[in-house]
Parts: structure tokens; C-alpha cells; sequence
């Protein structure tokens, strides 16, 4: 049996189902939540790159914020401070993917470890964790926070395994982000890739061990 560590956000949960409450906030066309979506998304990913590059960490949520006002401004929108609140608040409340819970359900009931591995700050990952009925299933939610910095960086993936107490190579990521699958499998960590959308690896870093395409499948073949 392995220590199982499953990203959270864009693998276990749906960044994408922050739009709900983009639309309800901002009242704009969903044409342009979609884009507002894209882009927070997609900062909140390099700030956290560059935060890591700079050797000047911020928690996750405060640089998921940073990525917010970014995407806001982008498209010359200006919410109130209420309104930023409401749309960060989302965060809390993403819709975990179909299969989340039988996933780590059948994992752990076939003697896993399972844990959350996961850029997120203690806090976020906590209210999420219970917030999409994923809390009951985890034996753990483990954060960069504690190395004070972000994937892939090999202190993140080095982190969990100490956590675990496992070699590393006994611990495996399970990801749906290809980078992440990469990162970990370059420090020595097993991965599994959950490569949703049929896209090529990474052609930096590891190429993931397995690769499947959804949550169940990754229980079909662990478990």
C-alpha cells in the first residue's frame, strides 16, 4: 500500500465552478465570466510560480487575491471590496469532480494512505475539504504552506513523504495538472495523471507512471 496524495484544485475540485458566482456578482455576460474565470485561473498559477522564483511566499488565498484583482482589471471591471469578498468566498466552495468520493472511498478502504497534497494554505484547504464532503474521506490535507513555498517545487513533494513517513517513492501524486505530474515525478515521487481533456504530458520533467482520465479509474487501478 502507498501514501496516495491528491491535488486539490482542478483535481479533486472544479476551479471552473467559481463562474456560478462570477455571473452572480458581476452581472456580466457569460462570454466574459468565462474569460475573468480563465485569467484568474491562470495568474493565480504564475503568481504562484513567481512568488516561489522570488524567494518571496505568500499564503495561496493571498495570492489567489492578487490574481483576482488582476483578472478584474484585465477586463475593466471594478467590484467593491464586498463584491471581490463574495467572489474569492467561492474558493470555499468549489464543486468537487464526479467520482471524487468513491474515489478516495475505495482507495482508502484498500489500505491507503490518502491524503491532500495541495498549493492551498491549511485553512482554504480545510474549509474545502468539508465544504465539498471530501473531510470524511482524507486521512490528512497536507500544504505547501509548510515549506513556504509551491509546487512543483521538490520541497512540496519531499514535504508529504515526511508527512507520510514513506520514502518518497512509496508516495504517489495524483494530479490533473500536467506540470504538478512533472514536478513530482522529477523529485522521485510516483504519479498518476488524470489527463482529463487528452492533452500531451509535459515535455519538462517526468512523464507521469500511469495516466488515466478519470477519478474512478484511478481507484480501478490502485485499489
Amino acid at each position: 500500500m502507498a501514501g496516495l496524495c491528491f491535488d486539490m484544485y482542478g483535481t479533486l475540485c472544479d476551479t471552473s465552478s467559481v463562474r456560478a458566482r462570477l455571473g452572480e456578482v458581476l452581472d456580466v455576460p457569460d462570454r466574459l465570466v468565462a474569460a475573468v474565470d480563465e485569467t484568474w485561473r491562470r495568474k493565480q498559477l504564475q503568481y504562484s510560480y513567481q512568488s516561489a522564483q522570488m524567494d518571496d511566499y505568500e499564503p495561496f488565498w493571498t495570492v489567489t487575491s492578487h490574481a483576482l484583482d488582476y483578472a478584474l482589471a484585465a477586463y475593466d471591471l471594478d467590484p467593491d471590496a464586498e463584491a471581490r469578498d463574495r467572489i474569492r468566498d467561492a474558493y470555499d466552495h468549489l464543486e468537487p469532480f464526479p467520482g471524487a468520493v468513491e474515489a478516495l472511498t475505495r482507495l482508502s478502504e484498500a489500505g491507503h494512505d490518502v491524503v491532500v497534497l495541495s498549493n492551498g494554505d491549511p485553512a482554504m484547504l480545510e474549509r474545502l475539504a468539508a465544504n465539498a464532503g471530501l473531510a470524511p474521506h482524507l486521512d490528512d490535507v497536507l500544504s505547501a504552506d509548510a515549506v513556504r513555498t509551491f509546487k512543483p517545487d521538490p520541497a512540496v513533494y519531499e514535504h508529504a513523504a515526511e508527512a507520510l513517513d514513506r520514502p518518497l517513492d512509496d508516495c504517489r501524486l495524483i494530479s490533473s495538472n500536467a506540470w504538478d505530474v512533472a514536478g513530482a515525478g522529477n523529485a522521485g515521487m510516483a504519479t498518476t495523471w488524470v489527463n482529463r481533456s487528452r492533452d500531451p504530458p509535459e515535455t519538462i520533467g517526468a512523464r507521469p507512471d500511469r495516466e488515466v482520465s478519470t477519478l474512478p479509474a484511478v481507484a480501478d487501478d490502485l485499489s
